[in-house]
């Protein structure tokens, strides 16, 4: 019996001996890197998912920032019974005591303010007894970025370098000439644009291609020279879109359908520039008037369509050929919002003509909604 126990107590220790011996062993080179080449194609095909899925959230992102802006427009429409006016020009920012109508400078975004529970901003300055507290109202207005205003797939909500020569006009100038505030070198900018629709003049009878850009010389350059009652610096210009220079329509102008006319949408800007604010559309403040930088068209050439460009993905633009393009960083779509406050993301690919006829609010034009199933 002795003996018996001595020889499974000698089995069991030598079993032990040799799964100590197993288990030192580990894994072989070769298996290492196996289980690690599979970890990496694992990891290959997850990637692209995961990116996928963060765009995706990005893009809803921005068209919740789009639909808040729609849902802010509705208030001030309710409220003033218009649409925000787009201001005067690019070298002019919002006033608050110069009311929403055509004696306000500053654009869209700087009216909807109140409506974006940024009242307190809005209203900042008003009432300055002195220049120095005028022009400090002007640098704090311009220092202040909203978030609502970036599409996170493009930039962050942060402020951007203002070359000099960009200079904002002083409010307090009491002269007939511009006269510039020193000193801001950051500023706040946005990633949507107003709809102006098509420009038309006299020297542009079938549209202007880039008639989001004011020239200083169509607008006044003190408030003293806008207050005079026939203002020469103001053109004779007739857009068909929804918010332009001095702009103040109802909702009763837009006789295409509120849910057929862009109100905003997102704005090209040159991929390489998106933090430099060196590109010519993105050079000013999202405060500013009627400009470039806050004001897009859709011009198209209707004897040749494709001759124009409509709306395209960010790319290179050297030339600022595409300057007042609508675009996106979103593969394939551009988001926009509409005239009755709702949302709809819209394909590059869209019939250039189709594209022109959303921007404009009373060409009388049969909108397929067909068009907006991508």
């Amino acid at each position: 019996m002795q003996r018996a126990c001595l020889r499974a107590k000698e089995a069991t220790m030598s079993c032990a001996r040799l799964f100590r011996r197993e288990s030192a062993s580990g894994f072989t080179l070769v298996e290492l890197l196996v289980v690690i080449s599979i970890i990496g194609v694992l990891m290959s095909l997850l990637l692209p998912a995961v990116q996928s899925a963060r765009e995706a959230g990005r893009r809803t992102q921005c068209l919740n920032n789009l639909k808040n802006l729609g849902v802010a427009t509705q208030l001030h429409l309710e409220k003033s019974k218009r649409y925000p006016t787009g201001g005067w020009g690019e070298r002019w920012v919002g006033d608050p005591d110069r009311g929403t109508g055509d004696k306000q400078p500053g654009g869209w975004v700087y009216n909807l303010l109140p409506y974006l529970e940024q009242e307190s901003l809005h209203d900042n300055g008003i009432a300055a007894t002195s220049a120095a507290n005028k022009q400090a109202a002007v640098a704090k207005l311009v220092s202040v970025p909203l978030a609502i205003m970036n599409c996170p797939s493009r930039r962050g909500t942060q402020l951007y370098s203002l070359d000099p020569i960009r200079a904002i006009w002083d409010p307090s100038n009491t002269g007939t000439s511009d006269q510039n505030i020193s000193g801001v070198s950051s500023v706040a900018r946005g990633d949507y644009a107003a709809n102006a629709g098509v420009r038309y003049d006299a020297t542009n009878p079938n549209g202007k291609p880039e008639g989001c850009t004011i020239d200083q010389g169509e607008y006044p350059h003190s408030y003293p020279a806008a207050n005079v009652k026939t203002p020469s610096p103001w053109p004779s210009i007739t857009w068909t879109g929804v918010i332009f220079q001095r702009s103040a329509l109802s909702d009763a102008s837009i006789k295409d359908g509120t849910s057929h006319t862009y109100l905003f949408g997102e704005k090209f800007i040159d991929r390489t520039h998106y933090e430099s604010g060196k590109y010519k559309s993105d050079d000013d403040t999202v405060y500013s008037g009627m400009s470039n930088d806050n004001t897009r068209t859709t011009f198209v050439d209707t004897a040749n369509p494709t001759s124009s460009p409509t709306m395209v993905n960010d790319t290179l633009d050297a030339t600022g050929a595409l300057v007042c393009v609508f675009g996106s960083t979103h593969s394939g779509i551009v988001n926009y919002a509409f005239c009755d406050g709702g949302t709809k993301s819209v394909s590059i690919s869209i019939d250039p003509l189709m594209h022109r006829y959303l921007g404009e609010r009373n060409d009388r034009q049969i909108i397929d909604d067909n068009i907006f199933n991508n």
